[in-house]
């Protein structure tokens, strides 16, 4: 907490120093003027632009465009006009005398097509050959999710993002692959941001973001070298401008509810499913029709008129309840509060941008408030972020930058899990009690009355303690992460001496922090106990102990630096011949547990680029480094790559046709590699401990029996241990068509070699555990697939435009080599990994040759067993119908078969439209996943958890012969109390988790200019927005959400959202 309250210290003083900095660079202006006038358009759709600032350089005369886009202005000769807008790249004019003008403004958005950022710096887009695509900061603004990794999903080409995790509150990020995946190892693509590495990008706050760029193939992240192989994410901040200083405040209110909710079932419901479960057994009912009609009409037969009719009819509503545990423990939905400043502008020598946001998300458990309890037990985050982006002139040659970014995360809820208090699965464990607590369970939560002191906690009777004493009485947790980010720099311009030639270093620095603070406590538990005979209940003590409030408090802390310099050269010779270089050398160092060894890469990385008349480009990246991953002699790799680019359109022999404006081809080849092995570090290195084997009895020491000391062997080291490498080719088609329509088609193939396997191979008996059996780069994945990115813009009327953006690509891989044993020829598939997709699951194959893929009568069945029966049990009648494929007489795992798609999404898009007609604006985003799949893995699904009987909807449509005669939909097999043959990986229980989502929805207004101008205002935005509003899926289990790949975790969320902006 100490490191916290310096950095909050430092963070502060820097801010303040910051702004004493740019306030004395604000010139004072002098007015004098003759007059001009003019019309002011959007560049690409020609609509009129109204609020626009035109201004004298270096003056205070300014104006704005009209409602019309029209303006005019006095000014002396011979000046310079500047025209800012929000949303806008700032334009100069010179002026020398009185004429009327016409100003088109190009869109940030559209700068960014016009210079791409790369590895390293940035390009102008016509002579970018590689696999590179952006999103520009306007796009992630309209998601009003807490998390960028979260806004990006369906953005970009080839970039899949869910929300695995689900939703809770700071720990709503998402699982990302570029183009796939192609290794079973770690498959993350490397983020940067501002050209430095980074652990993630979830805390990132939009507003303070330029752009989002993914670098894909070998072309574009050669330069990474061997951290390339997955791909680049590399996030862009904003940086300030010339000009007056441009101030942005916006506030936004949303209000979070689940995606999905499971449908819970009434009392009578669950009574008549578990009668059913246990018939089905054989057994005898649970539940007579007495206490079934007891709990249909708990107060039948009281008499109003008693003067024990009250107490009487509270004691037979605790005892026959009907309990939505769900809904009393998790609410309909929660507010998330975000507000956000930020100001930019500079002078001729120095420019800024500085961000502040602040976020309060809330969780969706109901606790009891905090001045009962004299603790707060709630679910939130609340998270402050900060960032100055400082840039000052020193000389005409000389510019220097300073970054400072930070972010402050608080993290509250419950102290402890049901499973022994795993923060990471506290809210699981509530999540799954509050669907799996029985809707007949007695009583409240809490005691009222019956001889107890009130408010006493409640055992639902089967665990040991009670969901409501995990949300409110056991304690609480607060966490707190802070993260503080600075890079210093200086570009040094060498003009002077070779024209083109540029030096420019960084050294950039990252501390974060995590501390807990948690209370801990246990109360007394009581178990409810019913008398069914005489309608009495009373409660027992099953937990008499009890402990006051006990505090405990833990503390992490780590750093990471990273050191760049480069030589950079750019230049164009005889107007034709553009050529391009840079060589930089990097270190980056860093810990990811605080104590252990850190990690070091270090490396030089080259790019070389020639374009000859923007027609024939061709571009060379290398990077050269090594990982302290690997022995001495393997850290250092070379990998290569090249491209070339045609731009046919610009040929003199090419025929202009007015609906063709570009046309580009593209094809790059490279080696990239990759050094994520997981959690295990230096494999070169055998693993012995000392302890324990046949000398552990022993005495070294007289009289002190077992101190002796033996080896024990761990994983065996293997010497020649290297990185993965990924040589990937890309072959692209970039066009361009009526000006308004561009079109980029990419297609690739990686082929990744040298995966770390672990040997299966080897046969047990040769003395060493497989376990222990050393690690080798054997693997073999190949990957293939194709992207479409389309764009549109066109402007109907002046005031009527559209903008349409889309992209769809397609992945595919295939393991070819992973020392898997070949299985003899009775295998129907004598692989279970070789020849088939990563992540690919296995199982049976049910037989719906009757219809609906169970046996449907006793004489069914019999039929079956007299050719068939099953390795894994015997079968019942309403239990799945499996295919006998190897045709044996026997199924066992010699019939499993391929089952759904792979666990890595092999298909992902996004498209959205945006309509805007004088000052109103809607738009529309959807995004999707396809060729996706994953087993059920929820207990509720297979055997209903555990036995205990946790019914949803989708049990209620379960076989039974008189449903099955009625002809009646049947949707789920026999229920059972007991262990089954429905239990093992079947095609039924395999979740298609294709799906396409509403990821964002916005209608908008901003008032006209003209009603602005008189308050000092800008620019003045209202909104409402949505955030995963609808889904269309094919999950039969649907109270699941597809993202979410566990059916018992905090869900997804989504989100109504209202807010408004304002720029000054």
């Amino acid at each position: 907490m100490k490191g916290t309250l310096f950095w909050k210290s430092f963070l502060f003083k820097s801010f303040c120093l910051f702004l004493i900095l740019s306030i004395s660079w604000i010139p004072l202006f002098a007015q004098s003027g003759f007059k001009i006038e003019g019309t002011i358009r959007d560049s690409q759709t020609k609509v009129i632009l109204s609020g626009v600032t035109v201004r004298v350089l270096n003056s205070d005369i300014v104006t704005s465009s009209d409602e019309n886009g029209r303006f005019e202005l006095e000014l002396p000769k011979n000046e310079t006009i500047s025209f800012t807008y929000i949303g806008y790249k700032p334009q100069h004019m010179d002026i020398s005398s009185s004429k009327n003008i016409s100003v088109n403004l190009l869109k940030q958005g559209e700068d960014i097509d016009e210079v791409v950022v790369v590895a390293y710096g940035q390009q102008k887009k016509i002579s970018v050959t590689g696999a590179v695509s952006s999103v520009g900061s306007d796009e992630l603004k309209k998601s009003p999710s807490a998390s960028l990794a979260v806004a990006l999903a369906g953005k970009l080409p080839g970039l899949s993002a869910m929300q695995r995790g689900g939703g809770q509150p700071g720990r709503d990020d998402a699982t990302m692959f570029l183009r796939g995946a192609a290794t079973t190892n770690g498959q993350s693509p490397l983020i940067l941001i501002d050209g430095v590495p980074r652990d993630n990008i979830r805390t990132l706050d939009a507003n303070e973001v330029e752009s989002v760029t993914v670098l894909k193939d070998a072309s574009a992240t050669a330069v990474f070298g061997v951290r390339g192989a997955n791909g680049v994410i590399l996030v862009t901040t904003k940086r300030g401008k010339e000009g007056k200083m441009e101030l942005n405040a916006s506030l936004d209110q949303s209000w979070t509810s689940f995606t999905r909710e499971p449908e819970r079932l009434t009392s009578l419901e669950y009574l008549n499913l578990r009668n059913e479960s246990s018939l089905n057994d054989g057994l005898q009912a649970p539940y007579s029709q007495d206490i079934i009609d007891k709990y249909a009409n708990p107060l039948a037969g009281l008499d109003p008129n008693d003067p024990e009719y009250d107490q009487q009819a509270k004691v037979l509503s605790y005892m026959y309840p009907d309990h939505d545990y769900y809904r009393e423990f998790i609410a309909k939905n929660t507010p998330q509060t975000r507000l956000n400043i930020n100001g930019s502008g500079g002078t001729e020598k120095m420019s800024y941008f500085v961000n502040a946001a602040f976020l309060k998300q809330g969780g969706n458990l109901i606790t009891e408030p905090e001045e009962k309890l004299g603790y707060d037990p709630s679910s939130w985050m609340r998270r402050y972020n900060f960032r100055s982006n400082l840039d000052y002139k020193i000389s005409q040659y000389v510019k220097s930058f300073l970054n400072i970014g930070t972010y402050i995360e608080q993290v509250n809820m419950p102290s402890a899990g049901m499973y022994g208090g795993d923060t990471n699965w506290m809210m699981r464990d509530l999540i799954y009690q509050a669907q799996s607590i029985l809707p007949i369970t007695p009583g409240p939560t809490t005691i009222d009355g019956f001889g107890v002191e009130p408010g006493q906690i409640v055992d639902p009777g089967y665990m040991d303690r009670s969901a409501f004493e995990i949300l409110n009485r056991m304690g609480y947790r607060n966490e707190v992460r802070s993260d503080l980010n600075v890079s210093l720099g200086m570009d040094i311009s060498l003009e002077k001496f070779v024209k083109g030639l540029s030096v420019k270093g960084m050294m950039s620095y990252d501390a974060r922090a995590t501390t807990a603070a948690q209370g801990y406590k246990r109360e007394r538990l009581y178990l409810a106990e019913v008398v069914p005979s005489s309608n009495t209940m009373n409660y027992a003590v099953k937990r008499s102990e009890e402990e006051l409030l006990s505090l405990t408090k833990g503390a992490d802390s780590r750093y990471s630096i990273n050191l760049q310099g480069s030589i950079n050269y750019v230049r164009t010779f005889a107007d034709k011949h553009d050529v391009g270089g840079m060589i930089l050398a990097q270190r980056d160092y860093w810990e990811t547990v605080a104590g252990e060894i850190p990690f070091n890469v270090i490396g030089v990385a080259g790019r070389f680029t020639y374009a000859y008349d923007d027609r024939y480009l061709a571009e060379v990246n290398m990077g050269y480094n090594g990982s302290e991953q690997f022995a001495p002699s393997k850290r250092f790799g070379f990998f290569p790559a090249f491209s070339v680019g045609w731009i046919l359109s610009n040929e003199p022999f090419m025929p202009k046709y007015d609906w063709l404006s570009s046309l580009k081809f593209r094809a790059s080849y490279g080696k990239v590699g990759n050094d994520q092995m997981g959690n295990l570090r230096f494999l070169y290195q055998t693993k012995n401990t000392l302890g324990g084997g046949p000398l552990g009895s022993l005495a070294t020491v007289p009289g002190n029996a077992g101190s002796g000391q033996g080896v024990i062997q761990g994983l065996i080291g293997n010497p020649n241990i290297t990185w993965e490498l990924a040589q990937k080719q890309n072959y692209g088609v970039d066009v361009s068509l009526f000006k308004d329509l561009n079109i980029a088609v990419d297609y690739f193939i990686e082929d990744r070699s040298q995966i770390l396997i672990q040997r299966q191979s080897v046969p047990s008996f040769q003395g060493i555990s497989l376990s222990n059996i050393p690690k080798v780069n054997m693997g073999i994945v190949n990957n293939k697939g194709f992207e479409i990115e389309l764009s549109y813009k066109k402007a109907l009327t002046d005031k009527l435009h559209l903008t349409f953006n889309g992209n769809y690509g397609e992945n595919k891989n295939v393991v070819e080599f992973i020392d898997e044993p070949i299985r003899d020829e009775t295998y129907v598939h004598r692989y279970r990994s070789t020849g088939y997709a990563l992540a690919q699951s296995f199982g049976y194959k049910i037989d719906y040759s009757n219809g609906n893929g169970m046996f449907n009568s006793q004489e069914e069945l019999d039929d079956y067993l007299s050719t068939t029966s099953y390795g894994f049990g015997v079968p019942r009648v309403g239990y799945f119908k499996y295919t006998d494929l190897n045709e044996d007489g026997v199924v066992d795992d010699k019939d499993q078969v391929p089952i759904g798609a792979s666990g890595i999404p092999g298909i992902t898009y996004g498209f959205g439209l945006t309509v805007s007609y004088a000052g109103i604006d809607a738009s529309a985003f959807f995004q999707g996943v396809g060729r996706y799949a994953s087993p059920w893995g929820g207990t509720q699904g297979v055997y209903e958890n555990t036995y205990q009987g946790t019914y949803f909807g989708y049990h209620k449509t379960a076989w039974t012969a008189e449903r099955y005669a009625n002809g009646e939909e049947i949707t789920y097999p026999a229920l059972s109390t007991q262990s089954n043959t429905n239990q093992v990986s079947n095609d039924y229980f395999i979740m298609n988790r294709s799906y396409l989502r509403l990821r964002n929805i916005e209608l908008a207004y901003t008032l006209p200019a003209s009603v602005l101008q008189s308050v000092g205002v800008r620019a003045f935005r209202v909104y409402v927005s949505g955030h995963n509003l609808f889904l269309w899926d094919k999950l039969s289990m649907d109270h699941l959400d597809p993202e979410n790949v566990d059916p018992i975790g905090y869900p997804v969320t989504k989100m109504w959202n209202m807010g408004l902006s304002v720029t000054f």
